[in-house]
């Protein structure tokens, strides 16, 4: 699910052959990988790219690569195989953090895909629209329509590109970094495991209190927070009661949040400038 609004519309199609990054149209195309689990024969980890011509949302720039995983588990065919977990990124590598995970059969998402909802201008990845508003305050999942996927094109592996994809390892992006790991290490899975079969879990939840202190000017900050049964969850996908109250806080915290966000992203801002800084200063 896409954003109406979108500046950049869908996800783009990038130049075969073309080292920097360059955009032929925006038309819905959907980048894939697939590799083996390591230390587990019978399970394939596939990833989908949705690449973007641009990010505009707050601290926008050109560019944006963002995707959404499943680890399957392969069978004698095709039609044995079976969807475990679903996982989504969204602001992967960043203060903002608020990637998440669930088990397949929780999304109803074990022999088809899941619903993805990405967040307007931002295009960080969500498998519940309520989780949408749960980042940093920058995210929204408004005036939605399904996204019509022209085509699927397999991008190989990072150090081994297909079909013309030599733009994988460019430093325009973090792309390579994404194509290089697993969305599914074993105590992620674990501590899916541990929880109860209805709930969305965080995949980085020690980013959580950092993340409540950017929103804590926000006077919604404790409803936001409402159906979150520990630090690992991030939503309860059975309790009605929860979609509920989301709802409610979405509506009653809709105008602090845009009042806040302004102000949220300039510190996020000058915290990633200081650590530019830094950074640059231990290359040289």
């Amino acid at each position: 699910m896409i954003s109406r609004d979108d500046c950049s519309d869908r996800p783009a199609k990038f130049l075969e052959g073309a080292r920097s990054p360059t955009v032929v149209e925006d038309d819905g195309t959907i980048y894939g990988q697939v590799f083996p689990r390591k230390g587990q024969p019978d399970e394939v980890e596939l990833h989908y790219y949705h690449l973007w011509r641009r990010d505009c949302g707050e601290m926008g720039h050109r560019l944006d690569a963002e995707h959404v995983s499943v680890l399957v588990r392969t069978g004698a065919s095709i039609a044995d195989a079976k969807a475990l977990y679903w996982y989504a990124a969204a602001h992967e590598d960043t203060i903002c953090d608020a990637s998440h995970l669930a088990r397949a059969a929780t999304l109803h998402a074990e022999e088809h895909g899941g619903t993805i909802w990405i967040s307007e201008g931002k295009h960080a990845s969500f498998l519940s629209e309520a989780m949408c508003t749960h980042g940093c305050g920058g995210d929204r999942c408004a005036r939605m329509k399904p996204l019509k996927a022209k085509q699927i094109i397999n991008v190989g592996e990072a150090d081994t590109p297909m079909n013309g994809m030599v733009w994988l390892n460019s430093i325009e992006w973090p792309l390579s970094g994404k194509l290089s790991r697993s969305d599914f290490p074993e105590m992620r899975v674990a501590r899916v495991e541990r929880l109860p079969e209805t709930d969305i879990v965080w995949a980085n939840p020690a980013k959580r209190p950092a993340q409540a202190t950017i929103l804590g000017a926000n006077a919604g900050i404790s409803g936001a927070a409402t159906g979150i049964r520990a630090t690992d969850t991030a939503l309860d996908v059975a309790n009605s009661s929860t979609s509920s109250a989301l709802d409610t806080t979405t509506g009653k915290t809709g105008k602090a949040l845009k009042g806040s966000s302004r102000n949220v992203w300039k510190a996020v801002k000058k915290s990633v400038q200081k650590t530019g800084e830094v950074l640059n200063g231990k290359r040289e």
